[in-house]
């Protein structure tokens, strides 16, 4: 879903760092302690931003079960996150992707070889203390690909979330034939966008822009920093994503306009049965 002859046009390391910040950590950088161990024995232990802790293999060389000495380590560290990495399983996750993986397929596929030779390990030859969702072992890339298929060719989708009235990153992605073929921001904007009034009355001036610059009407979103977050948390993101619409927690100018007016009727509905309840 990735073609051959992607055009990255201008995207600065910022955008970069703000949306990974964004759908990750959603606040400041999770630290992370990965304990590698043959059946219970750790091998090695390392710890995010402080490299090899071989303090802690030497209190844990004595076999355990794995699980109690990750729940040992998170309440004796200062981390978020720890996790048991067992030996075995990263040969199993070497082998099951040399096994399924298709070098001929596009990129995008073959990143969903290695998720899915990932995803089996988790449980047993992968584990974690606290455990946390695993969201990414149930996406399939026939999903991905049904949403990429379902854009109508030579489309441009963008992503906007503001900090206060300011930009504080935005994606635009150009898809063709179910591929994508442009990965740009508004940083390809000449000159820059300046900061809005009020981004929710004033969006379209980004949306006029982007269609000057590419030729293309964007199917475009915009929300706040703090939705997003919300929207990324969300275990019913489909709901949480038509309900943000219809208090305009999130703006769109990609909605049909039939659809636009069944959310400001609901909007309507939702404010009459605020004022009953009064």
């Amino acid at each position: 879903m990735i073609g051959e002859n992607i055009r990255i046009v201008d995207w600065g390391i910022e955008q970069w760092n703000n949306f990974y910040h964004a759908i990750f950590h959603r606040g400041k950088p999770k630290t992370a302690i990965i304990a590698i161990h043959a059946d219970g024995v750790p091998i090695k232990i390392i710890q995010t931003g402080h490299g090899s802790r071989p303090d802690l293999k030497e209190r844990f060389k004595e076999s355990h079960r794995i699980k109690d000495v990750i729940k040992a380590i998170y309440n004796e560290e200062d981390v978020d996150t720890v996790y048991a990495v067992s030996y075995p399983a990263i040969r199993r996750i070497f082998a099951g992707f040399q096994n399924t993986v298709d070098f001929d397929a596009n990129y995008i596929k073959q990143l969903f070889s290695l998720k899915d030779a990932v995803s089996c390990e988790i449980g047993d030859g992968i584990c974690q203390y606290p455990a946390g969702p695993q969201w990414l072992t149930s996406l399939e890339y026939k999903t991905v690909k049904k949403i990429f298929a379902a854009a109508p060719d030579n489309t441009l989708v963008m992503l906007t979330i503001f900090s206060g009235q300011e930009v504080w990153t935005n994606w635009i992605i150009g898809i063709e034939g179910g591929t994508i073929n442009l990965i740009t921001t508004l940083d390809a904007m000449k000159p820059r966008i300046n900061p809005m009034t009020d981004w929710r009355y004033e969006y379209h001036h980004i949306t006029d822009r982007v269609k000057r610059q590419f030729g293309v009407k964007p199917l475009a979103f915009f929300m706040d920093r703090e939705t997003f977050r919300d929207l990324i948390a969300s275990n019913e993101k489909m709901r949480f994503f038509k309900d943000a619409l219809s208090r305009r927690r999130i703006v769109s100018k990609a909605l049909p306009l039939r659809y636009r007016i069944l959310l400001v009727l609901q909007r309507v509905l939702w404010w009459l049965s605020g004022r009953k309840k009064e």
